[in-house]
């Protein structure tokens, strides 16, 4: 069988694909079919939501056997899916690669990258489309330009995910959880309800969304006209509350969600650790008068 042949199949020997177990589908694209070849959890467990240790070794130990042509091909996407573990373990494999093997890190958040992985990687941008451009290929299947000028903005330009956005409801998911950190921000709330709420709805997308809101807050602290927040529809909000905000709290909850989401199938309780984030969250504004000037 020849090398497309093989590639098509999803079996090419010497086209290795990482990601998350719970992206993986045999009757998937090409990529998710791949990725079942390092699908390390056991049976019947619920498939992980990283990019593991375990997977990582496995395909370090794959990369060493003789192949079918001359060079391989190593694919991790997402990339900043992979827990601390498995970035330590795959940093060590960069550090000393096998001969003729090329490891392609594909993220939209580079920034959730260990540093040391970021610098033994080539950066290659794929740049967004004009807004306009995309505005008009999502408006040719859904005609509420408005909400979806909105995703776009909140995507930063990527057509597929705003459209991604528009379809699963994810505006009104968003909206809710703003409502609450709002609230949470400027008066008491029950905090193992909001938990709860969170959970229902995703951990991952709630911390996410609170992680954009943090974003935001540190760019209205230093840019009277921030050009590139997450969440543009906010920006009124967004410039009063960061007068108030204390930045040592805030940047130590940015690097404590930004770990978490690093690993979410660790073994804590997410309702304690919602409720911890919330407490935290809430501490932003108690002593941030005496940092503004």
């Amino acid at each position: 069988m020849g090398n497309a042949l093989l590639f098509e199949a999803g079996s090419h020997p010497d086209f290795h694909v990482l990601v998350p177990e719970d992206q993986t589908d045999p009757d998937g694209e090409l990529i998710a079919r791949y990725g079942l070849r390092y699908y390390v959890t056991k049976k019947g467990l619920k498939p992980k939501t990283v990019i593991s240790v375990d997977q990582v070794r496995e395909l370090t130990s794959a990369l060493m056997t003789y192949g079918h042509g001359t060079h391989k091909v190593a694919l991790i996407s997402p990339a900043h899916r992979m827990n601390i573990n498995a970035a330590n373990a795959l940093l060590k494999v960069l550090e000393e690669p096998p001969s003729n093997t090329v490891f392609v890190l594909v993220s939209d958040r580079p920034d959730q990258l260990p540093a040391t992985v970021r610098s033994r990687c080539t950066a290659v941008h794929f740049r967004v489309p004009p807004a306009d451009v995309a505005l008009d290929w999502l408006a040719e299947s859904d005609p509420d330009r408005e909400t979806l000028r909105l995703a776009l903005d909140i995507a930063g330009g990527a057509p597929l995910l705003a459209a991604a956005m528009a379809e699963t409801g994810f505006l009104d998911t968003r909206q809710r959880i703003i409502s609450d950190i709002k609230t949470a921000l400027d008066e008491p709330v029950d905090v193992a309800a909001v938990a709860q709420q969170w959970k229902e709805q995703g951990v991952e997308l709630a911390l996410g969304v609170m992680q954009g809101v943090l974003v935001d807050l540190v760019r209205s602290k230093f840019h009277k006209a921030p050009p590139d927040l997450r969440n543009p529809d906010q920006r009124d909000w967004l410039q009063h509350a960061a007068k108030v905000i204390n930045l040592n709290v805030l940047f130590s909850l940015m690097r404590r969600i930004g770990l978490y989401l690093q690993d979410v199938t660790a073994p804590l309780d997410r309702n304690l650790v919602l409720e911890d984030f919330i407490l935290e969250f809430r501490e932003l504004s108690d002593s941030g008068s005496n940092l503004n000037g």
